[in-house]
């Protein structure tokens, strides 16, 4: 049998432990020493075609896998180089350089330079076309190609492939770092126990912004024990640091340094300490508007609210609402032009006034037009110019003195109790630092005097000094708010020490435009249960929506002074019907003395001679020649009428004068 020849073997051998080979027979002259019929085992070789057809599909693998890159860099690239772009053109780096668009100098800026740069688009746009054209007539010209065939495209295909290329290339540099993003940086980090400082946009984790303000503080001198980020608030993080021999002051008083650091806006670095732990403090990052995302109030019905009762004027950025009890809170708002101390916080608090069944409201304003807007529901027609203030202010601080006449008249306890017939009062006083030093005189007695009273005196202005106002009296108000403000106001309004405490209204900024609000309607407040160095939002209330509520609310009627308290304070003359309107044009102010004389006396009847003596007592420079028969006729001049039968009085038998009813009835 040839040695060629691979007889079957028997279907019942086992052959997994055959091994494949052939026999061996070696040649004479091949010098091998092999012994006769040993058995040479087969050595496995991958087939040519096999590695051929292996080569062929790698070769394909790779071309796939570097075109489905290549592709995906592309896509990449011009995402991030659209970006890139689309910041260049709109100045967003110049934006961030000059720390944002905060006055018109700065919006002129930007626009000049967003002009200059769409030019230089333009230019290169069009030097990149003239070189390809001027490419396409080379190879016209030399080439010896035609102008009509495919030479056009190679300069245009050329200019794209580059760009392509290019664009490609940083968009492998930018998937490759993903933890990077277009227009972000990060810190030298050589040494890893520096402590040098990076901004808080670089953070993608708790642990990184912890690190962030960890290097912040300590490149500011700040030691610290303990940094732990409680998290991300949405406006921005909050962070617990417990520090190792440091103040909250000195904290407070780097935190515009640390504002740079941080890469945010000016005031973003907000602190608030422990009262219980002078090492322990909160430090807020802001990054974004608290308020953004405040919903728009709604105006109440008519005389459907109670003094008494809390009410909602905004919210706090940590997501509380700000409720504030009206009954009792003098208050004060202080804060600079464009902080919104009328539109914000004097219009919020007067739409609920005169939407409560037991208020009154005044609008007083010396120089400007204060709340025109609620005009219709405040209890007299607005009170403008110094004169006025003056004449109203005066006749506040005699209804408050008569009113604790009238209080324990009427068992009302230690202090006023506000209802429909007896109505709290709440004059708003704006621009307060603009009033007469008479006015200003008269609004610190009706403060002083006016606590027990129901009547809440509300003053806004732009600074708080003693000159400004009068009299070092901003601590005496029981509420105390500060929009965007002076540094110099701060421990005047809210006390000694605020500012370390992290109450810092003068890194507020005011609006600057109607469209460009800044932080206007933010604010600082000391208060009853108020005692954090926290933000708060005020609602804001359109122009449109108050007008359809003053509408409501006139039609509906408003409370007004009560008699009681006119009659004993003597002004029983501003008895209108309510409209607030005073009815004696300045011809019959002598009907106006008389009623008030009366009133002052304690006198239902009067004749006409002691009369004319009580005037001129009452105003010496008018009426200190007045006699009797004058007196009659100037008030039978007027429409009083000659004087009627008064019955026994003065000891005599039903002689004539003028009865205070019929007085009162005329005006």
């Amino acid at each position: 049998m040839s040695l060629d020849q691979h007889p079957d073997f028997p279907a019942d051998w086992d052959l997994s432990k055959v091994i494949p080979g052939e026999l061996h027979v070696p040649d004479d002259l091949s010098g091998e020493d092999i012994a006769p019929g040993s058995v040479v085992p087969y050595e496995p070789r991958t087939p040519v075609l096999s590695k051929v057809g292996g080569a062929s599909l790698v070769v394909v693998a790779r071309t796939a896998r570097f075109t489905g890159l290549s592709v995906r860099y592309l896509c990449v690239g011009a995402k991030a180089v659209s970006f890139l772009g689309w910041r260049y053109v709109r100045g967003h780096d110049l934006q961030e350089v000059i720390g944002g668009m905060q006055s018109k100098a700065d919006w002129n800026k930007v626009k000049q330079e967003r002009q200059s740069r769409w030019k230089f688009l333009g230019w290169a746009s069009g030097v990149t076309v003239g070189l390809n054209l001027a490419g396409w007539w080379a190879l016209v010209r030399f080439g010896e190609m035609t102008a009509l065939d495919w030479s056009w495209m190679i300069p245009s295909g050329t200019t794209g492939a580059i760009a392509a290329t290019l664009v490609t290339l940083y968009g492998r540099y930018r998937a490759n770092r993903p933890e990077i993003g277009p227009m972000q940086m990060i810190a030298e980090q050589d040494d890893l126990n520096s402590d040098e400082p990076f901004p808080l946009a670089v953070c993608t984790s708790p642990g990184m912004v912890e690190d962030c303000v960890s290097r912040a503080l300590a490149w500011e001198g700040v030691g610290t024990r303990a940094v732990r980020a409680l998290g991300f608030r949405g406006w921005g993080w909050e962070i617990d640091v417990i520090l190792k021999g440091s103040t909250p002051g000195k904290v407070n008083a780097v935190t515009e340094q640390l504002d740079t650091h941080f890469g945010i806006k000016h005031g973003g670095t907000l602190i608030d300490p422990d009262p219980q732990d002078a090492s322990h403090l909160v430090l807020r990052l802001v990054t974004a508007n608290p308020f953004e995302n405040m919903p728009k109030p709604v105006v109440h019905a008519p005389n459907s609210l109670d003094i008494s009762d809390p009410h909602n004027f905004g919210r706090c950025m940590d997501g509380s609402p700000l409720d504030l009890v009206l009954e009792g809170l003098r208050i004060l708002a202080i804060g600079v032009s464009g902080a919104a101390k009328t539109t914000g916080v004097l219009r919020d608090l007067a739409e609920v006034v005169t939407a409560c069944h037991n208020a009154i409201a005044l609008d007083l304003d010396p120089v400007k037009d204060g709340l025109r807007e609620f005009e219709g529901v405040m209890a007299v027609p607005p009170i403008r110019g110094n004169k006025a203030c003056e004449e109203w202010l005066g006749y506040l601080v005699k209804m408050a003195k008569g009113r604790n006449t009238v209080r324990n008249r009427l068992n009302m306890g230690d202090t006023w109790v506000a209802t429909k017939e007896h109505p709290a009062i709440f004059p708003f006083v704006d621009e307060f630092i603009y009033l007469s030093q008479t006015a200003k005189e008269l609004f610190i007695e009706l403060l002083r005097l006016a606590k027990q009273s129901g009547i809440y005196p509300v003053a806004a202005g732009q600074d708080a000094t003693s000159d400004a106002m009068g009299d070092a009296i901003a601590d005496s108000f029981t509420l105390r708010i500060m929009l965007a403000a002076r540094h110099a106001d701060i421990p005047l309004v809210l006390g000694r020490g605020a500012i370390a405490a992290g109450y810092r209204p003068d890194r507020l900024v005011p609006a600057q435009t109607k469209d460009i609000k800044n932080d206007a309607g933010q604010s600082y407040i000391k208060g009853p249960s108020l005692d954090r160095p926290l933000l708060y939002g005020w609602n804001e209330h359109s122009r449109v929506g108050i007008q359809q509520a003053v509408a409501d609310r006139k039609a509906a009627g408003r409370p007004w002074f009560d008699r009681d308290t006119l009659q004993t304070a003597g002004l029983l003359h501003l008895m209108d019907g309510g409209t607030g309107e005073k009815r004696i044009p300045g011809d019959r102010q002598i009907v106006v003395d008389a009623i008030e004389v009366m009133a002052t006396a304690g006198v239902e009847r009067i004749r006409p001679e002691p009369l004319a003596e009580a005037l001129a007592g009452f105003n010496p420079d008018l009426y200190a020649d007045l006699t009797a028969a004058e007196l009659r006729k100037l008030l039978k001049d007027v429409g009083v009428g000659a004087p009627v039968p008064i019955g026994d009085i003065d000891g005599l038998t039903n002689p004539r004068g003028y009865k205070l009813e019929a007085l009162t009835v005329l005006t």
